[in-house]
C-alpha cells in the first residue's frame, strides 16, 4: 500500500510508483504534498476514491491514476492474498476482484488549475465530466476513457485551447460533439467510440488540421456495450471537407448510421493507414482517389483489416451498399459479417 509517512517529504515535486502492485486506497495525507508536480501510480491495482484533499495540489501538472486494472498479470499482496489485475471494480464480467479507482468526477477537477496532463483512463470512475473542467488552461492530456462517465461532453471543454489528445471513448455518455470544437486546433487524437453519441459531425471538426486519429465508431449505444440502439449513432454526411485533414492515419466511422457518398476528397489523406467505413448508410463506389492509398500508406504486411467497407452482397444475396475493388474487407450491413476480400 501507499505508506501514510510519504505526507513528511513536503517538498517532494516527483513521486512515481508505475506498474507495480500497489493496493489499497490512496491515502488522503497525499494531499499534503503541496509542491508536487508530477503523481504517477499508473498500472497498479488502486481502489476507492479519489481523496478530496489531492485537489489541494494546485500545482500539480501531470496526475496519472491510469490502468488500475486491466493487465494481465497478478499480484499478490503481503497477507499472500493473490490480487487478479485483469478486471476492474463494478465491471460487467462478473468477476471476484474489485478494484479500479471510483466515486464521482465532479467540479473539484477544476482545481488542478496547472494541469497538464490527466490521465484517469481504465478505471470505474462514475459521473458527469463537470463543465469546469474546460477551465484547465494549460490542459494538453486529457484520458477519461474506460470509466462509467454519463452525460454529455460540455461546450466548455472547447475552452481547453491546448489540448492534443482527448480519449472518451468507452464510457456511457450519451452526447453531441460540441459546435465550437473547432478551437480544438491542436487537436492529434479523439476518441469518442463505445458511447451513445449521436447529431451530425460538426463542421469545425474539419477544421482541426493536426488530427491524426478519430474514432468515431460503435456508437449505436444505449444502456450497455451490448444493447444497440439504431437510432443512435452519428447521422449526416462525410463533408468534403475532410481532405483538408492530411495528417491522418487512423479514421473509424463504422456502425454508424453515416448516409450519402464516399467523399474523393477523403483520398487527399495520403497517411492513412486504417479507414473503416462499414456499418453504415454510405453507398455508392470507393473512389479511386481512396483506392490509389492501397500503394501507399493504406496497406498491411497480409493485406488485411485497413480499408472496410459495405461490399458485401446485402445479407447474402442483393447488392452491396458500396461498390469497392480495393477493399481489403468487405462487409455484409444486414448479417454486420465482415470477410477479407478475395
Amino acid at each position: 500500500t501507499i505508506p501514510h509517512e510519504l505526507a513528511a517529504l513536503n517538498s517532494l515535486q516527483l513521486l512515481a510508483f508505475p506498474y507495480n502492485c500497489i493496493y489499497g486506497t490512496i491515502p488522503s495525507e497525499i494531499g499534503s504534498l503541496r509542491h508536487l508536480l508530477s503523481l504517477e501510480l499508473h498500472g497498479n491495482v488502486l481502489s476507492g476514491i479519489i481523496p478530496d484533499s489531492m485537489y489541494d495540489m494546485d500545482k500539480l501538472q501531470l496526475l496519472n491514476l491510469a490502468n488500475q486494472y486491466g493487465q494481465n498479470r497478478n499480484c499478490t499482496s503481503s497477507s499472500n492474498q493473490v490480487i487478479d489485475m485483469k478486471y476492474k471494480f463494478g465491471g460487467l464480467a462478473g468477476q471476484i476482484e474489485a478494484h479500479g479507482l471510483e466515486g464521482k468526477l465532479g467540479a473539484s477537477l477544476a482545481d488542478f488549475r496547472s494541469m497538464k496532463g490527466l490521465y484517469l483512463q481504465n478505471n470505474a470512475l462514475t459521473g458527469v465530466i463537470h463543465e469546469d473542467v474546460g477551465n484547465l488552461r494549460y490542459l494538453r492530456w486529457l484520458f477519461l476513457n474506460d470509466n462509467f462517465l454519463e452525460g454529455t461532453i460540455p461546450e466548455k471543454l472547447t475552452k481547453l485551447k491546448n489540448l492534443r489528445k482527448l480519449l472518451l471513448d468507452e464510457n456511457f455518455l450519451r452526447s453531441t460533439l460540441p459546435e465550437d470544437m473547432s478551437r480544438w486546433r491542436d487537436l492529434e487524437i479523439l476518441t469518442v467510440n463505445g458511447n451513445s453519441m449521436y447529431g451530425s459531425i460538426p463542421l469545425g471538426l474539419y477544421n482541426l488540421t493536426k488530427l491524426e486519429m478519430i474514432r468515431l465508431d460503435d456508437t449505436r449505444q444505449a444502456s450497455s456495450p451490448w444493447n444497440i440502439d439504431p437510432d443512435e449513432g452519428f447521422t449526416g454526411t462525410i463533408s468534403t471537407r475532410i481532405g483538408q485533414l492530411q495528417r491522418l492515419k487512423i479514421l473509424l466511422l463504422s456502425n454508424n448510421p453515416l448516409s450519402g457518398t464516399i467523399p474523393m476528397e477523403l483520398g487527399s489523406c495520403e497517411e492513412l493507414s486504417n479507414l473503416r467505413l462499414h456499418n453504415t448508410n454510405l453507398s455508392g463506389t470507393m473512389p479511386m482517389s481512396i483506392c490509389l492509398l492501397r500503394d501507399k500508406n493504406l496497406n498491411s504486411e497480409n493485406n488485411e483489416g485497413v480499408l472496410y467497407a459495405d461490399c458485401r452482397p446485402n445479407n447474402g444475396t442483393g447488392e452491396p451498399r458500396v461498390q469497392c475493388d480495393c477493399c481489403s474487407d468487405c462487409c455484409d450491413f444486414t448479417s454486420r459479417v465482415c470477410i477479407a476480400d478475395d
